[in-house]
């Protein structure tokens, strides 16, 4: 395929802070797509997928690629179509070029930061919303808070690198009103920046005075703060769906009239016909805000209907409300259907809570008991559609179907119930339940993670111990067909991967020019897959996505804390280095 690269130059290092790609389809005689390597590091490298609702009753998939290529170009990739598979690289850097860049990036990493890696903060059995999990889960402002200097981003995808040098490829990113501890307070000078600084644990960040400061009093710093992710919670946003709506970067006022919208159509002007509605605005907003750094707001002028919508505020002008959207542009309100928030979370697993355990998807499920006559009926109470019960392990049959006791003494229909089960082995080889004593365990944690696309559940692993089990939606296609892509059907690929990539905001294009606003909690796997949080829907278990695994986002923020590798504090996006630290393995079957 080809694509046309359309964005803004964000700094003097020439990398472009938004870029989206518009796709010619496919040629159709080629049944076959080529999906690049997420691991190779002068490819194509951490992808993500998302999910969008409500087409042809489940959703589209869509992904996020990121590549760097030699300073002539110095381009940053962040949002692109999964229907184009993104840009033929050749286009932007020839081989020779993204060869030297990967060498150099290797060989920097390993002068910087050697073989160390962070220790794991310690896991709470139980996760709730306000409560924090891990090293990763302090807000920014909290951090910011600190004493002891820091960097802080004015913009989106403010880059880190491995070194003092803007050609090598990116290892993470810091995000608009977050900040990052300073390892020293020195710059240093580089390709593509004057004023580098190192950072906490590891890195570069080019401080430039207008996506990077070192003022924690930034006048632009202290106008968009409150209205960053809020990252200590599942919810970074509020979220909504687009009735189909048109983005202002300031408040649209009439001036010349000062009329609603239908008044002015009685008197022959024209009318935006999304604004139709309601009254035009004709004074200056309650809230506004600074001129703001390039690449800060997406460059997207529409959100078409069905794509959701991720706001931080509102503002209410002239009888009219107004949302502030994720990258702070305006939205009229009354074009966004609110989504409810979506509360569903996993059981985290004990000595007090453990397999086996049902949980129950689609609908309200009864509850059974035996009758005078030893065979089972229906009582009056029912299991909430997904809630979960203890199992004692025992079933037996009855008129033909199979029934599973619950630990009070009950029984569940086992077609009603959706049973995660427990892995015999671990990727490694070591019996799950067991002291490991093969000797093989992965560097870190030992973390995995077992997903049943059927099954519709996750089981997560640490060394031979499950220490969490939950409810997801793959794709809605299941698995892949013999003979197709897995993106042709929707299905989610099955395999062992590893978690390459972890974003916790992400952006991302579906076919039709759907959006889907800052998903959070991505953690991609493979190609343009991921698990990733979702709060367009809550219907757990069920065959729902693109090809992602879909969790709520409750469970994808614990999840996003616990896998391998992980965010150090500030970082909003963070690279798997295989040669410094572990990843998580991902396993997906039927």
């Amino acid at each position: 395929m080809t694509g046309r690269l359309v964005g803004s130059q964000g700094d003097h290092t020439r990398a472009w802070t938004h870029l989206s790609v518009q796709v010619r389809q496919p040629n159709r005689a080629s049944k076959r797509t080529i999906h690049p390597d997420p691991l190779s590091t002068h490819k194509w490298v951490l992808p993500l997928c998302t999910s969008v609702r409500r087409l042809v009753g489940s959703c589209w998939s869509a992904h996020k690629s990121f590549m760097r290529v030699p300073p002539a170009t110095a381009i940053a990739l962040l949002t692109t179509s999964l229907l184009g598979q993104g840009c033929r690289t050749d286009e932007l850097a020839t081989e020779r070029d993204r060869a030297r860049s990967a060498a150099k990036t290797a060989q920097s990493l390993g002068r910087s930061t050697g073989q160390s890696r962070r220790d794991a903060a310690a896991i709470p059995n139980e996760a709730t919303p306000d409560v924090a999990l891990g090293s990763e889960a302090r807000s920014d402002a909290a951090l910011a808070s600190d004493s002891k200097p820091r960097v802080y981003a004015l913009s989106r995808h403010v880059w880190i690198w491995p070194e003092p040098d803007a050609s090598l490829q990116w290892i993470g990113f810091l995000w608009f009103g977050g900040s990052v501890e300073l390892k020293s307070t020195e710059p240093v000078a580089g390709a593509g920046c004057d004023r580098f600084y190192a950072i906490e644990p590891r890195g570069y960040v080019c401080v430039d005075g207008r996506r990077a400061t070192l003022e924690a009093n930034h006048p632009v710093l202290v106008a968009i703060r409150p209205y960053a992710p809020k990252v200590d919670t599942p919810w970074p946003h509020r979220y909504g769906e687009s009735r189909g709506l048109k983005r202002y970067a300031e408040l649209p006022a009439d001036k010349p009239e000062r009329h609603s919208g239908p008044e002015r159509a009685k008197q022959g002007g024209s009318v935006d016909p999304l604004l139709a509605d309601a009254g035009v605005a004709s004074a200056e907003p309650s809230l506004q805000l600074p001129t703001l750094p390039r690449g800060l707001r997406e460059d997207r002028a529409e959100l078409g209907a069905r794509s959701t919508v991720a706001y931080s505020t509102e503002t209410l002008l002239q009888g009219r409300t107004w949302l502030l959207s994720a990258d702070l542009m305006w939205m009229p309100e009354d074009r966004v259907t609110p989504y409810p928030e979506v509360t569903f979370r996993g059981v985290h697993l004990d000595k007090d809570t453990h397999l086996p355990l049902a949980f129950f998807r689609g609908k309200d499920r009864p509850k059974y008991r035996r009758a005078s006559d030893g065979s089972l009926e229906p009582t009056e109470l029912v299991i909430a559609r997904l809630s979960w019960v203890a199992l004692t392990g025992r079933s037996l049959q009855d008129q033909g179907d199979r029934f599973l006791e619950v630990s009070d003494g009950s029984y569940v229909r086992a077609k009603d119930a959706v049973v995660p089960e427990l892995r015999k082995r671990t990727p490694w080889g070591a019996a799950v339940g067991e002291q490991d004593d093969t000797g093989l365990a992965p560097r870190g944690r030992g973390t995995w993670i077992d997903v049943s696309v059927w099954g519709g559940w996750l089981l997560a692993y640490e060394g031979t111990r499950p220490v969490f089990a939950t409810l997801v939606s793959p794709g809605r296609g299941g698995t892949p067909q013999e003979g197709k892509e897995p993106i042709e059907t929707a299905a989610t690929p099955t395999g062992r991967f590893n978690i390459t990539g972890k974003f916790k905001t992400a952006t991302m294009v579906a076919p039709g020019e759907l959006i889907h606003s800052d998903v959070p909690w991505a953690q991609n796997f493979t190609g343009p897959y991921a698990l990733h949080g979702a709060y367009w829907h809550n219907d757990w278990g069920q065959l729902k996505s693109g090809g992602c695994v879909n969790v709520s986002p409750i469970d994808g923020k614990w999840l996003f804390e616990w896998t391998e590798p992980t965010a150090p504090p500030g970082w909003h996006g963070v690279r798997w280095l295989p040669r410094l630290e572990p990843a998580t393995t991902f396993i997906v079957h039927r």
